[in-house]
């Protein structure tokens, strides 16, 4: 039997100035939408811009953490796919839908932050 080892693919790093860029900027819109929702006056609409804001604040809170820009990009893919998902779940009112993405979307932001800190920590066995 034959293994087939591939080098790894280096993808361009994603520098410290643009994922603090992302985060202050995706936590302004955030906010922004947070304090725009309660004037609705489609609780729809209100609940639809509160889980978008959920989701800005998230992958505001992940970027720091992430290292490439194709990382970085999957990450922004996922938020878009979040945001598709709050809108079914909001405006069709699928309650178990949108309750379960408003506990998901921020708990995989605390997970990227998680395993950056985990994977910097490095252990010696004599």
């Amino acid at each position: 039997m034959t293994a087939v080892v591939l080098p790894v693919r280096q993808g361009k790093d994603l520098s410290k100035k643009v994922a603090g860029g992302v985060l202050v900027l995706f936590w302004v819109i955030a906010l922004a939408l947070w304090i725009v929702a309660p004037n609705m006056t489609d609780p729809r609409w209100g609940a639809f811009l509160i889980d978008t804001g959920i989701v800005f604040f998230s992958v505001g809170f992940a970027a720091p953490q992430i290292t490439s820009a194709k990382a970085f990009g999957n990450t922004l893919i996922a938020g878009v796919v979040a945001v598709a998902a709050f809108a079914v779940g909001d405006f069709l009112e699928i309650t178990v839908l949108s309750y379960m993405l408003r506990m998901l979307v921020p708990f995989l932001a605390l997970l990227s932050a998680l395993y950056a800190t985990v994977g910097k920590i490095k252990v010696w066995y004599n």
